[in-house]
């Protein structure tokens, strides 16, 4: 099986060599379910030899590779809570059997920042407040801040209840419309709605991910 899997490794070290030291890349052996190679690993339980993490491990439970080839762009968080774009490709043997699986973890923390940084150069290190009751889409000079704020009372005023009598359906509803709207791209907009909709950051991020697998089924 090893001689197998080992004609699998230049891909791994080509993309952690393309993408750099912020990417995470793991090379999982199905059989045994656990890392068969690591480059840039983010913590240090991962290693040779090491579980299958539970994403990988629930795609494989829920058979994710017999419909898809890969499943791209999904958000998670490490377990030192980096940020995280990542990605999974399902690599099979000449018979077309499922025999790897091969996740990247694109850390994007440092990207975010560069973002934050670029809206400063934008917007100003002290943007323009709209006057209360100005609608933000008739506004240039309102701040990033206030447009994630004013959305997202927006999108749950909407519904005309209580955030916390939303059901957990209305919340997956409230973070697709969100999301569309590109306003997770903001820092500090998932830490906003969680808080709005008296839930957790990691909550937020659940239901991401699955609006994100939902669309590639």
């Amino acid at each position: 099986m090893s001689e197998n899997m080992d004609r699998f490794l230049p891909l791994t070290q080509f993309i952690a060599e393309m993408m750099g030291p912020d990417t995470e890349v793991i090379l999982y052996e199905v059989e045994t379910r656990s890392v068969y190679h690591v480059v840039n690993p983010f913590d240090e339980e991962m290693v040779v030899g090491s579980e299958m993490r539970s994403l990988e491990r629930g795609f494989l439970e829920e058979r994710r590779y017999e419909r898809n080839d890969f499943i791209v762009n999904y958000r998670a968080l490490s377990k030192r809570k980096n940020k995280l774009k990542s990605a999974t490709l399902f690599l099979r043997n000449d018979a077309h059997e499922l025999m790897a699986v091969l996740t990247v973890n694109q850390n994007v923390d440092r990207l975010v920042e560069l973002r934050d940084l670029l809206n400063v150069m934008v917007s100003g290190q002290h943007p323009y407040d709209a006057e209360p009751g100005t609608s933000f889409y008739n506004s240039f000079d309102i701040s990033v801040e206030g447009m994630v704020s004013h959305t997202i009372r927006d999108e749950l005023d909407k519904y005309q209840l209580d955030p916390i009598r939303l059901s957990q359906q209305e919340k997956l509803e409230i973070v697709r419309s969100l999301d569309q709207k590109g306003i997770f791209l903001v820092k500090g907009a998932i830490a906003e709605l969680a808080e709005c909709l008296h839930t957790t950051e990691t909550t937020i991020y659940r239901y991401l991910n699955k609006l994100n697998s939902a669309e590639k089924e």
